[in-house]
């Protein structure tokens, strides 16, 4: 069963199970614990997920040793702390604890803090072995988006390596404070920021505070003009066929296939650059998903990835002509800004629900995460009516 199906159930058997559990042990029990057995530990082996975990450094507070409630460990070396409070409590005054055992634990880069239905997650991005003062994501698991589920997803025992998980809390801190910066200057320029483009845009100009202040309303207009101009410009893009009947039959890619472009009979050529991006997508779904069985269906537009059944289709590509894209299904525009940060955004029309685009072929390995995810929401169950409607309207 592919991990969001799973998820799903861990997150109904949360609904029902809330009104029934009292207290901190409880919680444990009966959501924490499936939570680790749904990431793929075995929480009855000792040697991998160490309860209760104490240490040499170990404070006395109240006359008892401080104590991790799990440890989750490899090769017998803590990796991953966890904390655990009760399901009714707040999290915000509970890292002090945590802090301290992270701290003075150099194997352990990445912790979390839950009461079974929010999750903090915390690592050293400030300083090195030094835990943040701030997570780096928080989520709730009663009302769950796809970017933080591709975040649970690296905490898979299938998939941990900390350093990945730094390195994805390094993006989406950066992504979310130059994302909060950009929009405030898109709404209001700060002086400084006039300063530095109008020194782009006029280096031979003496910038007096009088001049500035003339340009910073132009700056303003100039960049909703920028933005406006780039939408229209997407909407420009030819739009692809619209009936499926007229893509040539789908074709599995095996694992030895030809770097040289193949034609259809009906003249459609798929090429060299179409089919390493199929072989990329073929190699992370590999890597997450074993059972994963995938095909493609190449058209003059572009090359249509699907599951088992063309319906079933995740991602859509044109790598063969500038301006080149990838667009997704089930995965919007808001999910694309952390999933792949930095990569501009066209719009999607009749191709999916979101669409980057690509300066370079060599740029599709950023879509990984968003490709996955989509692949993983498209295997989620769902209303079979709904999937033929969307089918059609292709």
């Amino acid at each position: 069963m592919a991990f969001p199906d799973d998820l799903n159930r861990h997150i109904e058997q949360i609904r029902t199970r809330l009104p029934h559990i009292k207290g901190e042990e409880a919680t444990k029990q009966a959501l924490v614990i499936p939570l680790l057995q749904l990431l793929g530990y075995d929480v009855f082996d000792p040697r991998e997920v160490k309860p209760e975990f104490t240490s040499d450094f170990a404070a006395k507070r109240a006359g008892q040793l401080e104590k991790i409630d799990y440890a989750i460990c490899q090769n017998n070396e803590p990796t991953l702390f966890v904390e655990c409070k009760a399901h009714d409590q707040k999290l915000d005054d509970h890292t002090g604890q945590l802090a301290r055992y992270f701290n003075a634990m150099p194997s352990v880069r990445v912790a979390l803090l839950t009461n079974g239905v929010r999750l903090k997650l915390f690592t050293d991005l400030q300083q090195t072995n030094m835990m943040d003062p701030t997570p780096w994501l928080e989520i709730d698991l009663l009302n769950l988006n796809p970017v933080e589920t591709d975040a649970l997803r690296r905490l898979r025992k299938s998939e941990y390596a900390a350093e990945d998980i730094v390195s994805l809390a390094e993006e989406m801190v950066y992504y979310r404070s130059m994302a909060s910066y950009v929009s405030e200057q898109f709404r209001e320029p700060r002086e400084s920021f006039v300063r530095h483009v109008a020194s782009e845009v006029l280096p031979s100009t003496r910038l007096t505070k009088g001049l500035v202040d003339r340009l910073s309303p132009i700056l303003k207009k100039a960049i909703q003009s920028a933005v406006l101009e780039n939408v229209a410009k997407s909407f420009s893009t030819p739009r692809p066929d619209s009936a499926v009947e007229n893509e040539p039959p789908s074709t599995s890619v095996p694992a030895e296939s030809t770097e040289q472009p193949i034609e259809g009979s009906d003249g459609v050529i798929t090429t060299e650059d179409e089919l390493w991006c199929y072989e990329q997508i073929s190699s992370w779904l590999r890597d997450t998903h074993p059972d994963a069985e995938i095909a493609f269906r190449d058209s003059k537009s572009y090359l249509t990835v699907h599951q088992n059944n063309l319906r079933k289709w995740f991602v859509r590509l044109n790598v063969q002509k500038a301006p080149f894209w990838v667009a997704f299904r089930h995965v919007t525009p808001e999910d694309m800004k952390l999933l792949a940060p930095g990569l501009p955004h066209a719009a999607p029309g009749a191709f999916g629900d979101s669409r980057v685009t690509l300066a370079s072929v060599s740029d599709f390995p950023i879509l990984r995460s968003a490709i996955i995810a989509a692949y993983d929401r498209e295997a989620a169950p769902a209303d079979d009516s709904k999937a033929a409607d969307a089918a059609v309207g292709e």
